[in-house]
């Protein structure tokens, strides 16, 4: 740096210090050349090196940067691998400590509630959802009556035409058919009679005289085969009477021998087409009856073994009178003949307990039968000797009934062999494609004979026309105990248990039927789900929470429950005129109220509550309800038009009168609160009329809130037997009163100012003294109420009492 240069920094500073301001009113610092000089001479010498490095340390010291120390500072940095962790010192304060290490676990714990009890409302809300969606689906399917599922072609995904339009589902008139009406008939007398003396008639017999009005001799003969396979001994509190091995072997024989008696009715008919060949005649029973059957029925046949009795082929002639269950005939033929011993015995302890179950080989070699060419002879000991069960026989075995015939005599309790169990489930699995769409009464004979109640039932359920039939015969079986009912009935019509059993959801069943009569005929539905009153479920029969959810369903709560007059007398209805105890009718009403409760309706739940005396869950909704009404801020969503709440207010008052002077199941805080509640309707009413002067003296009769100093301490001690649903509406009542307060206030001074005023000024300086003293009550009774009140609320309070000022 020159001399000039130097010269001609010293003048431009000087320039710039004699044009700078200095009238700032602060003292200036100032600067000489020689001082300057000074300075820079300093700051030269502590750098010791000239150039552009000494430039730059004046530059840094200028802001307080010592430069020839920063490297050393940053070799020190670089010679610390890793930072030292300090100690920490002990908290010494043991209050705040212990403070936050209860705030601490406090928080911890609501956090934790909190995330469990949303954990527990999620998975509630999800599975009620997945059961009522459930429950949707299978209600959607069952309003189709002519639906059937397709089983001969399981791939088919397209809905069959409905056979009928069901106009029931749709709210239209749908008339019950005369064998409906019919069978109704007769539930009804069977129903009554029970109620009435407790004595239960033959109700099988009461239905297949109802089906004879079909005019369909398929259905009669349905009812025979239930009557046949009805007559078992029902274990009461079994799950699973049908299978002991008493009843089993009764099912067996019931079938056998409605199968051999159905047959002695053909065989009868074809000798009756046939009398120019038959050789009618002789004494009349099956022996005479099977000899004349054979003798026209049997043709092309060539009796390789050449043997014959009584002029007839032996082998046919003994097969069709073991067909026709003539025992006795058959042990006759044996002895007579006298050359086949071993058939004898067996047949001779086959007629001492008419069982084929319990026999044994008895000895015989099969091997010899199975060598002969003769179809009739390899029948009679397929059957004896329960071997070759997989054959179809087709030479004899013609039809169905001779199919299932052979294999209940086929049927044995040993291992290895044709069991129940394995014949129940080939007749549901190998014929059901077979007869299920073309011949469905057929299918149904297959599967009731072979003791598949439920299966049965439920096949021909499917089809509308024989609706009807399917469910009186699962009724008349309920009714004697011998069907199967699921343990859970929001199961579908047929489902399978823990232990794999078919059962059958009657009360589905019985839902679904009555769909098409229950809105216009309500005591006949309630006939048909009186059939359920053995059944329970969630600690209720299915009779009540039944009946209980049509009511509500309908909506027809007057028609059904009846309903209490002003004056406190029941007028009936139709669960009066049905016969049922009276502690069933309370308890299906009961079940309505708690319904009705969960769909919010509280009004109608309240009167249910009511008419069953159940006076604490009566005064605990109207509170509710009467709450809901009074403020319009409150429950905003709620209808709040001048009907409903004069309607709600008017039932209060009913009841009230019909309760006064009585002594009710309800307690004194409940009653408390139904006055209070009744009393601040009508204080609101009366504010929004504008009638300042009646409000204010129902105010100071129910005492809530202090009208004047000396009333704060009593309120505030009474505050606390109040409950939540009075509490919520103190501050409205306190708005309400702050605001009558201050226009009485603006009415006197409109009347000050207009000087027309009758009054004198310390007439007007006393109210309005007494209008700030209430106000100042309410304000002081809104800062020490044990209650948390919105601060909205207060600043309100609080800016209308200066307003009074």
């Amino acid at each position: 740096m020159t001399e000039t240069d130097w010269n001609s920094i010293m003048m431009t500073a000087e320039k710039l210090q004699a044009n700078a301001t200095t009238d700032t009113g602060m003292p200036s610092v100032t600067r000489n050349i020689r001082q300057l000089l000074d300075a820079a001479e300093n700051l030269w010498t502590k750098v010791g090196v000239p150039g552009v490095e000494a430039q730059g340390n004046i530059f840094l010291c200028s802001r307080g940067v010592d430069a020839p120390q920063v490297s050393k500072q940053l070799e020190k940095l670089s010679s610390v691998a890793t930072l030292n962790t300090l100690d920490p010192k002990p908290d010494m304060d043991v209050d705040s400590f212990v403070k936050n290490e209860v705030q601490n676990a406090i928080l911890g714990l609501i956090e934790s509630v909190k995330k469990s009890n949303g954990d527990v409302i999620e998975r509630r809300q999800t599975d009620t959802m997945t059961k009522n969606w459930r429950n949707k689906k299978i209600n959607i399917v069952n309003s189709f009556p002519g639906y059937m599922p397709n089983s001969s072609s399981p791939t088919s995904k397209t809905m069959p035409a409905l056979s009928k339009f069901n106009t029931t589902n749709f709210g239209l008139n749908a008339h019950m058919d005369q064998t409906e009406l019919t069978y109704a008939q007769h539930l009804c007398e069977y129903n009554q009679l029970v109620e009435n003396h407790g004595v239960q008639k033959d109700i099988l017999q009461s239905f297949s005289k109802a089906a004879e009005n079909a005019h369909d001799d398929r259905v009669n003969e349905m009812w025979k085969i239930v009557k046949c396979m009805s007559q078992i001994i029902p274990e009461y509190g079994s799950t699973n009477s049908r299978y002991s091995t008493n009843n089993q072997k009764l099912l067996i024989s019931n079938a056998r021998s409605y199968l051999e008696q159905r047959y002695i009715i053909f065989m009868k008919s074809y000798v009756k087409s046939h009398l120019s060949k038959a050789k009618v005649g002789g004494i009349p029973g099956t022996f005479p009856l099977v000899r004349s059957f054979v003798s026209v029925y049997i043709n092309q046949y060539n009796n390789p073994d050449q043997l014959f009795y009584d002029g007839l082929p032996f082998w046919p002639f003994l097969y069709y009178l073991i067909r026709c269950g003539d025992l006795e005939s058959v042990v006759k033929v044996l002895e007579n003949d006298g050359t086949h011993s071993e058939l004898l015995n067996v047949f001779k302890s086959i007629k001492s307990n008419h069982q084929y179950t319990t026999l044994n080989d008895q000895n015989i070699m099969s091997t010899v039968v199975w060598e002969s060419s003769d179809p009739f002879k390899k029948v009679i000991y397929s059957l004896v000797l329960a071997v070759d069960v997989t054959s179809k026989h087709s030479d004899v075995i013609k039809t169905a009934d001779d199919y299932l015939w052979l294999k209940l005599c086929q049927v044995r309790n040993e291992v290895g062999k044709l069991t129940y169990p394995i014949l129940q489930t080939t007749i549901y699995k190998e014929y059901g494609e077979q007869f299920s769409e073309a011949q469905p009464m057929s299918y149904f004979q297959l599967l009731f004979l072979t003791g598949q109640f439920e299966s049965a039932i439920e096949f021909i359920f499917r089809h509308t026309k024989l609706r009807c039939h399917a469910i009186h015969i699962a009724i008349a079986l309920n009714e004697i105990n011998i069907l199967y009912l699921p343990k859970d009935f929001d199961q579908p019509i047929l489902s399978k248990d823990n232990k794999q059993m078919a059962v059958l959801n009657l009360s589905r069943m019985i839902k679904i039927y009555c769909t098409k009569f229950e809105n216009h005929d309500l005591k006949m539905a309630i006939n048909y789900y009186y059939c359920l009153r053995h059944a329970e479920s969630n600690d209720r029969t299915l009779f009540v929470s039944q009946v209980a959810a049509l009511v509500v369903e309908t909506e027809e709560y007057e028609k059904v429950f009846g309903y209490l007059k002003p004056d406190g007398k029941k007028m009936n209805g139709i669960l009066d005129s049905f016969v049922v105890a009276d502690h069933v009718k309370l308890e299906i009403i009961k079940c309505a109220a708690y319904l009705t409760e969960q769909k919010c309706d509280f009004e109608i739940a309240a009167r249910l509550y009511e008419l069953v005396g159940q006076y604490d869950k009566t005064l605990e909704l109207i509170n509710i309800m009467l709450s809901r009404i009074i403020q319009p801020d409150t429950f905003s969503a709620l209808d709040k038009s001048p009907r409903m709440k004069n309607r709600i207010y008017d039932y209060a008052e009913v009841l009230s009168e019909r309760l006064s002077g009585s002594e009710i199941n309800a307690s004194d805080e409940d009653i408390f609160t139904f006055n209070m509640l009744k009393s601040l309707f009508v204080f609101f009413q009366l504010y929004e009329d504008k009638k300042n002067t009646l409000a204010f003296d129902v105010l100071q009769t129910i005492g809530l809130i202090p009208l004047s100093s000396d009333q704060v301490e009593e309120c505030l001690s009474a505050f606390k037997k109040f409950g939540e649903l009075i509490l919520r509406i103190v501050p409205g009542v306190m708005t309400a009163t702050m605001n009558m307060l201050y226009s009485q206030y603006t009415e006197i001074k409109k009347e000050e100012e207009s000087s027309r005023s009758s009054k004198d000024p310390e007439q007007r300086q006393a109210q309005l003294e007494y209008i700030r003293n209430r106000a100042k009550a309410i304000t002081s009774f809104t800062g020490r109420v044990p209650f948390q009140i919105n601060s909205e609320i207060i600043n309100h309070l609080v800016q209308t009492e200066i307003l009074l000022y």
